[in-house]
């Protein structure tokens, strides 16, 4: 259990120091203020985890005192302290929050006892949030073991698994992963992740491309009750969720710029606050961000922030396309072939030897999570008679294609095609909607700032 910070409140000097002195040699953090405005002022600039209050004090009564604290920090749990121990001061201490109640004199074990209690729960408490916070995820993963398995023979790909090892033993120094779409950035940073000594904390990943910009600050960093309309308690943002583990920032390109200059903030100072807050939260936390984007060419056109980039890319490591990995694709094909084999119950039969020859020719504009959509819909096509894996269960021919894609069947996956499809979409979607980008973005299944941002990509023009 982490150390609990107590802060002290009491007028009587000796009551004071005698808590004090003893919570201290307990291994507790202890502050002590003699007036509600020095307890509201340490409580503005430290993080306090319980408070014990005296109930007559100058300035406001205790009672006063214990509002104002859980009004700016909910969470904080509060024991009452006094001299005039009446039954209804109690009950009115236990109704404003309080969580316990003593009256002097009293037994310092006792309060020691009580503020045992509170941090088993305040510990079970954190440790309930994490669960909820990764549960889906959780149910999500079939097989963690395969799942975060590097495959692969390549001299890059060993090159790869050097460097992870690498910066896994350097516990706090943040990554960038770069690569392209479907080269398994994401592997990496869980691998990255696996072999610290962070592994048993949560990894949590994040697409920055698909939160709205308007909730970027709430969801990083969490929010205080009331703090906007909606915010009906007290939520944790990613950064808290993660404490102690990895945050993995997927496609951090997409950042809006304002949120980049936040994150820049965090990871030099290592602190956040909840929106509507004012109080610092420390985090212990490894940033790993992945792009598949030229972060330089976007530092250049004023859309990432170049002092951002510096700080993530002192260890940076880049996953070459399939395309340039020859000698891993026969290693994944013959890896996802057990796999889907295995789970769709079906005989394990090897790719056919033209098959093999005709793949590893094959560029791979999807990289990895091509191919392995590719040995899926191979598994399932393939029929109980059959021998081998052949190209027609890949594609639906056996044939190849003069040009282009050489397996037969499949769309023109080059990156010209597909932009012009997507601005082709765009358009279509524009004037569905009679040139309203809310809606074109709901018609798309994207937001209306994804949206934005690509009509300005492709210099889209269309009448307002």
């Amino acid at each position: 259990m982490k150390k609990l910070s107590i802060l002290v409140v009491d007028d009587e000097k000796g009551y004071r120091d005698e808590i004090s002195e003893y919570l201290s040699d307990c291994d507790f953090i202890v502050q002590k203020a003699e007036t509600p405005s020095l307890a509201l002022e340490i409580l503005h600039s430290s993080a306090i985890d319980i408070a014990i209050v005296d109930l007559k004090l100058p300035e406001m009564d205790g009672i006063t005192l214990l509002k104002k604290m859980l009004a700016f920090d909910p969470e904080m749990a509060v024991i009452m302290i006094s001299g005039h121990g009446d039954m209804e001061s109690v009950i009115k201490a236990m109704r404003e929050g309080a969580i316990d109640f003593f009256a002097k004199p009293f037994d310092l074990m006792d309060i020691q006892y009580s503020i045992e209690r509170t941090q088993k729960y305040l510990t079970l408490q954190n440790h309930i949030s994490e669960i909820h916070a990764t549960y889906e995820k959780l149910l999500s993963a079939k097989d963690v073991g395969q799942r975060y398995q590097m495959i692969g023979n390549s001299k890059s790909m060993k090159n790869i698994l050097h460097l992870m090892k690498q910066v896994a033993d350097s516990n706090n120094t943040d990554v960038l992963i770069i690569g392209e779409s479907g080269t398994g950035k994401e592997l990496v940073a869980r691998g990255i992740h696996n072999l610290s000594d962070r592994k048993e904390n949560i990894f949590f990943d994040v697409n920055c491309t698909a939160i709205p910009e308007n909730l970027f600050e709430s969801e990083f960093f969490g929010h205080a009750k009331n703090a906007f309309t909606g915010a009906d308690s007290l939520r944790k943002g990613w950064f808290e969720i993660a404490n102690h583990g990895t945050l993995f920032l997927d496609e951090i390109g997409d950042m809006p710029v304002a949120m980049q200059a936040k994150l820049l903030r965090v990871l030099e100072e290592r602190k956040i606050r909840r929106v509507g807050s004012s109080k610092d939260i420390a985090i212990d936390i490894r940033i790993i961000a992945s792009t598949n984007k030229n972060l330089e060419e976007m530092i250049s056109n004023n859309l990432f922030r170049k002092d951002l980039f510096y700080r993530l890319n002192k260890f940076y490591i880049n996953i070459p396309p399939l395309r340039e990995r020859l000698d891993d694709i026969v290693p994944l094909l013959e890896y996802y072939n057990r796999e889907f084999s295995l789970l769709m119950k079906k005989p394990l039969k090897p790719f056919s030897d033209k098959a093999l020859k005709d793949l590893q020719e094959y560029d791979f504009p999807g990289n990895v999570r091509e191919l392995k959509n590719m040995v899926e819909k191979a598994v399932i096509m393939l029929q109980s008679g059959d021998t081998y894996l052949r190209l027609e269960h890949v594609s639906g021919s056996s044939r190849k294609k003069n040009a282009g894609n050489i397996l037969t069947g499949l769309p023109d996956l080059s990156l010209g095609h597909l932009e012009t499809l997507e601005k082709n979409m765009i358009h279509k979607a524009m004037q569905q909607s009679k040139n309203n980008k809310t809606k074109a973005a709901e018609l798309l299944d994207t937001t209306r700032t994804s949206l934005n941002r690509k009509i300005k990509k492709y210099g889209l023009l269309f009448d307002s």
